[in-house]
């Protein structure tokens, strides 16, 4: 999978947020947005802080793509 040049449609793109959001509420047992928000920020390369991160922002995209839909 390409990051730059793969695309997703919309509803990819939302299931994909989501499945990504639930495992880090899973993973990191925070319950509050803003703190999980605060942890994703970029740096000033555009790259997370943490580079698990785009890791399993990628197992997410990768899920989603594999779903069917309905």
């Amino acid at each position: 999978m390409n990051a730059h040049t793969d695309t997703l449609t919309v509803d990819q793109a939302y299931r994909a947020m989501l499945a990504f959001l639930e495992r880090e509420v899973d993973l990191t047992e925070c319950c509050d947005l803003a703190d999980l928000l605060a942890g994703y920020r970029l740096d000033a390369d555009g790259q997370p802080r943490d580079p698990a991160l785009w890791d399993e922002w990628m197992q997410a995209v990768a899920q989603v793509r594999t779903d069917k839909p309905g």
